[in-house]
Parts: structure tokens; sequence; C-alpha cells
């Protein structure tokens, strides 16, 4: 996997070295309020998370990238591009979703959208994906904004089989091929 650039960040394939990045982040509170029923993740579970996510991303080739400032050389967060799996039973589990997660002091400048951005074009140009889709919370609305920045559509709204309210975003290749 190679390391992705846009106008102000690297996308760097995730690695060991980013783990207690990973760690720090996801024990964060605020930052998890809408990805994990639980909340902030302990140190175990933030590390057997980034383990899977390490060798899914090594065993599929495409999957979790670090969002690192050009700036700076900052770490400040991730985005991913992940085949979604079992416990939605709404929604395939061979669809493939794309998501994003990053620091608080980074929230509201772009980061995200511009990441998501370059995750989403590369899951249609190298790995020529007929569509993909995103998740969020119904009360994070700031994702839902990402999510259509990025020419995604509202789908539907389902509920993970763990009870977590859920509302899927789709972008289909004919629609990103107009947005082109």
């Amino acid at each position: 996997m190679k390391v992705l650039e846009t106008e102000r960040l690297l996308l760097e394939p995730l690695s060991e070295e980013r783990q207690e990045e990973f760690v720090s982040l996801t024990a964060d509170p605020e930052a998890m309020r809408y990805w994990s029923p639980s909340g902030a993740f302990d140190r175990d579970e933030a590390e057997h998370r980034f383990s899977r996510a390490l060798a899914r991303t090594r065993e599929r080739g495409f999957g979790r990238r670090w969002i690192v400032l050009k700036a700076t050389g900052a770490g400040i967060g991730f985005t991913e591009t992940k085949v979604l799996g079992e416990g939605y039973d709404d929604v395939p589990p061979d669809d493939v979703e794309l998501g994003w997660m990053l620091t608080r002091p980074e929230w509201g400048n772009g980061y995200a959208t511009e990441a998501g951005c370059a995750a989403r074009d590369e899951a249609f140009e190298h790995l020529g994906l007929g569509s993909v889709i995103a998740l969020h919370h119904p009360d994070n609305l700031a994702s839902a904004r990402v999510m259509e920045r990025l020419g995604m559509s509202f789908e539907r709204e389902f509920v993970h089989t763990v009870g977590w309210p859920y509302r899927v975003y789709r972008l289909t290749r004919e629609r990103w091929e107009e947005l082109r």
C-alpha cells in the first residue's frame, strides 16, 4: 500500500508506530461518543482493535491509513476503507465502508473530507469497486456532512445487532464518475 497525498495531508498505511496515537485517540470520550456504544476504549481494547486493523490492512492490501499533516508531520487520526463484515443485518457484509476519526483539536478544518475524498477515489480507481458506503450515528451530524461532501446519498437507517443506530450513505461508481 502506498502513501496517498492530498493538498494538506499524507495518508500513511497503518503501522505499529501509530499504536500509541490510536490508543490516545480512542481513549477520548468525546471522539468516541458516536463510534462505539461502549464509549472510549481502555488500553487493552484499543490495542486489540489496532492489531486487528493492522492485520486486515496487511492481508487485504487496503484498510486503515494514518492521517498526517504535511506542514507539521503530526498524526491527527485515521481514515479507513474496510469490508463491513458481519453484525449489520440490513447491510451486505461484503459492502466496503469508508470511515474516519480525528483528534478533537483538528475537528472543523476539513481534514475528514480531504482524507475521505482520497480514500473514496482510491476505492474506485485502484480497488475497482462498484460502490462504497459510510455509516454514522444519527446524532453525528458532522459525519453526515462529510458523507454528503464526498458525494454520498442517504440510503436508510438501521440498528446494529448490539442495538446501536446507524444511518447508511452510499456512493456508486456511476455517481462518482459524474462528480469528477
